[in-house]
């Protein structure tokens, strides 16, 4: 795993994270909270806070975004909100269960075949249903990696960086950068990555958080 985070502001809205839940499983997530800034910071704070005390036991990732949900109502005030994905990656069985809530599609690049694809999956941002019905707008998905294959988690400060014209970075831009390194480490493909990135906005200076984090498969 490689990850990258970069923020706009001092502070940032951007989240990602890591935890071993046991000797098989280890659950990741990247999370994007609406707005920037210390109040995006403080909100990212508390969806941190979540992944660690609910990220410790094994259940649905679809429980996990109910639950999390359910928490974030007595906190995010009216209007704000939290896209998220989160992960549960099993080692042995090399099965990974995933919901996502309104965050940015996962980019997958498949080895044995050689080809990249975006899953289309839906759901509901965190907090945008402030009820006990948000657990019908969330599914749990599964899928098999094999050895080589590639998961690219970013933020949407990614997909819509612009340059000097105006013109958004994009999916099909992020999909061709990656296809260029996919056979390359978890790191590798980050660096060159991002050096795309800053190489097609043309400046340091970005106008919301950039977030990347890139898993390997062996």
């Amino acid at each position: 795993i490689a990850a990258f985070s970069e923020s706009a502001d001092e502070v940032g809205g951007d989240y990602y994270d890591t935890l071993r839940i046991n000797e098989d499983l280890v659950s990741i997530i990247i999370a994007d909270v609406s707005g920037k800034g210390t109040t995006a910071a403080f909100h990212m704070s508390q969806m941190k806070g979540i992944f660690h005390s609910l990220g410790q036991r094994d259940i649905e990732p679809d429980c996990f975004m109910a639950q999390a949900n359910q928490a974030l109502v007595y906190c995010l005030e009216r209007g704000s909100f939290i896209s998220a994905t989160y992960f549960i990656i099993n080692t042995r069985t090399k099965k990974v269960r995933y919901a996502r809530a309104g965050h940015c599609p996962v980019l997958y690049y498949y080895d044995e075949n050689k080809t990249l694809e975006y899953f289309k999956d839906r759901g509901v941002a965190l907090g945008m249903v402030r009820n006990k019905s948000y657990a019908n707008f969330i599914k749990s998905y599964e899928f098999e990696y094999k050895p080589g294959d590639l998961m690219v988690l970013y933020t949407d400060g990614i997909t819509e960086a612009k340059d000097k014209k105006g013109e958004e970075f994009g999916y099909d831009r992020l999909l061709t950068t990656v296809k260029e390194v996919s056979s390359l480490t978890a790191k590798q493909v980050q660096d060159h990555l991002i050096s795309k990135l800053y190489e097609f906005t043309g400046t340091d200076n970005i106008d919301d958080d950039y977030t990347t984090m890139i898993v390997k498969f062996s």
